[in-house]
């Protein structure tokens, strides 16, 4: 420690008040898209290995307020976009029981949605759209989180998520699943519940 100096310190005066970042003063639909971004370049992404169960997964989740993360394999190649919809969803148990497993059992690889799956918008379009552009792919592609990716260098550069831009519009934004296959039109009609 005899390499380092004490700094001075002062007394707080009444008047120092909580700097806050700055931010538009009200996001509209107008608002461009890269303003509600999650920037990989200057937010570390959320990962969780393939093989965490769904219930580790769902508590890891819920205890640092996220709603996706990125999976990965033990090499740390990306594999797919795992939500919290995922981890809660009517798919799980059904895999749980047709394998004859309990819910513990089951990893995120069974629920997650698997790269090869995936959408994403280039960085491009993201640069020159708006929010209401944002929302308006995400309704389309029924999906409330979408990954922007970099063709250029293949680089997973960001996400968004509808209930990000819900909470800057302060505005609820519904974004209702599309089914995938014939056997999640099915469960839908019987259960009378979306996905």
């Amino acid at each position: 420690m005899n390499n380092y100096n004490e700094l001075k310190t002062i007394l707080l005066d009444a008047s120092d008040h909580i700097a806050r970042p700055e931010e538009l003063l009200e996001y509209t639909l107008n608002t461009p898209a890269i303003e509600v971004m999650t920037d990989f370049e200057k937010v570390q992404p959320l990962m969780m290995e393939q093989d965490v169960s769904i219930d580790e997964a769902r508590q890891m989740m819920r205890k640092v307020h996220v709603r996706s993360v990125l999976v990965i394999d033990k090499d740390e190649n990306f594999r797919g976009l795992l939500t919290i919809a995922d981890l809660e969803s009517r798919a799980a148990m059904s895999i749980a029981t047709s394998a004859g497993l309990k819910r513990h059992d089951i990893s995120i690889k069974e629920v997650m949605t698997p790269r090869d799956k995936l959408h994403a918008i280039p960085l491009s379009e993201i640069t020159h759209a708006s929010i209401g552009d944002l929302l308006r792919t995400l309704q389309h592609a029924g999906t409330p989180h979408m990954l922007v990716v970099n063709p250029l260098n293949h680089e997973i550069r960001g996400v968004i998520s509808s209930s990000d831009i819900a909470r800057r519009l302060k505005v609820p934004v519904e974004i209702s699943k599309r089914a995938s296959s014939f056997r999640e039109v099915v469960d839908v009609l019987f259960s009378g519940r979306d996905t």
